[in-house]
């Protein structure tokens, strides 16, 4: 499904409202499976952007996620994601495009 997608976190410490009121969003498709993850060395439920070709993630995918709040035109998403092989806790609040 295509959203407007905001990263709410970085390295694991939110960003203040007023800069993310100024970040511009990605468009993109989000794809959300299970899947096994290396890293974690286990089955996880991941998300990610779909489509976005070949080479690395745009984001870093992220893994264990839930769905934390829904509403009539988006959602937000969190779990952790890995950065340089380090865990930081990531949210992405994806609205309609």
């Amino acid at each position: 499904m295509r959203f407007l997608i905001l990263r709410r976190r970085k390295l694991g410490v939110a960003i203040p409202t007023e800069q993310l009121r100024k970040m511009q969003p990605l468009a993109g498709d989000i794809q959300i499976s299970e899947c096994y993850n290396e890293s974690l060395g286990r089955s996880t439920i991941s998300a990610w952007i779909f489509g976005s070709g070949p080479g690395p993630d745009v984001f870093p995918r992220l893994l264990d996620v839930k769905i934390t709040g829904m509403a009539q035109v988006g959602m937000n998403l969190t779990g952790i994601e890995e950065v340089d092989g380090a865990f930081y806790a990531q949210s992405w609040w994806c609205r309609e495009e």
